[in-house]
């Protein structure tokens, strides 16, 4: 029997080991890792960005919002932390992850629109495992509605367990995964013409909120204005055919957003009747401008934020 135990012992010795020399190498390799779906949490963590201002928001934040463009003409130094195919919710955790480790912003462009308010479905969940285990608060934060386990935080290489693409990027080997190509402080440009397919399908429009989703929103301009960032809403274009399908529904969020600003003390640009909305050339979905559109409607914001900012100073 001891002899016994002392064997299983020795055997769990070595597995444990293995696995947590497992975990070190996937872990090491994936925070340096140039998957889109890694690249800013990676910034964030090896770069020690030195940002006064932070762009914030969903794809539709990361894809429309040049940081350098808005850096050339505002006089900033912007990093663009949106998040792909996410809400209020991760847009809130990454922001607290960069607070941890950069200094904090003077200022913060928040993309809000009518998906913000809700909370997200999981889309690309394994951009946290690089972090999970040696992140406490990132763990805390995001494990129920992640549905991350204790042994997903506290034992190696179970958090990775099914998702065979990013073990093969951690181990060196071919991996299936968007690359982060060309992308500028955080910003994603988009070379894609006009494709309407999807908005055509659709009849009406509207706007949603999550209890959940508004708690979050208000903790985080709660906390923004008790740390001095300014924070400025802004409606990026939005295909003005998709916006006449929202009908009264586009003042109700006007409405929820203005209610936000003057409570605590945010500016608002809106941008969803500017020219930019009437031309396809500018968009490749009714949500998304291509690069064209991008790059025109990040010169129209800097050149407002500019104007906006000095105003504020005086």
């Amino acid at each position: 029997m001891r002899r016994f135990l002392l064997k299983l012992g020795i055997t769990t010795a070595v597995l444990l080991a293995l696995a947590y020399g497992l975990d070190t190498l996937i872990t090491h390799n994936l925070r340096l890792s140039d998957a889109r779906m890694f690249h800013t949490y990676n910034a964030i963590y090896n770069e020690n960005l030195q940002c006064d201002a932070l762009i914030m928001g969903s794809s539709r934040g990361q894809v429309q919002y040049s940081s350098s463009i808005i850096d050339s003409i505002a006089g900033l130094n912007c990093y663009n932390i949106s998040v792909d195919g996410r809400c209020i919710d991760a847009e809130v955790t990454i922001y607290n992850f960069y607070r941890r480790h950069c200094p904090k912003p003077k200022l913060i462009i928040q993309n809000v629109d009518w998906g913000t308010l809700l909370m997200s479905n999981g889309y690309e969940r394994e951009q946290y495992l690089p972090y999970l285990r040696s992140d406490k608060l990132l763990y805390k934060e995001i494990k129920d509605r992640e549905e991350f386990t204790w042994a997903d935080h506290y034992l190696p290489l179970l958090r990775y367990a099914g998702y065979h693409e990013t073990i093969k990027e951690g181990l060196g080997l071919p991996a299936k995964m968007a690359r982060a190509k060309n992308i500028d402080k955080g910003f994603i440009a988009t070379d894609k013409a006009w494709d309407g397919a999807a908005f055509r399908q659709i009849d009406t429009l509207g706007i949603n909120v999550n209890p959940e989703a508004i708690e979050i929103f208000d903790r985080y301009l709660a906390q923004c204005q008790s740390e001095d960032i300014q924070v400025v809403m802004v409606y990026a274009p939005f295909y003005i055919g998709a916006t006449r399908k929202m009908g009264s529904a586009v003042d109700t969020m006007f409405a929820l957003y203005q209610s936000f600003a003057d409570r605590y003390g945010c500016q608002i640009l809106n941008y969803t009747y500017d020219s930019i909305s009437y031309d396809t050339l500018n968009f490749y979905n009714a949500s998304h401008l291509n690069r064209r559109g991008a790059e025109l409607f990040s010169t129209k914001l800097a050149h407002d934020l500019k104007e906006l900012l000095n105003t504020i100073e005086q």
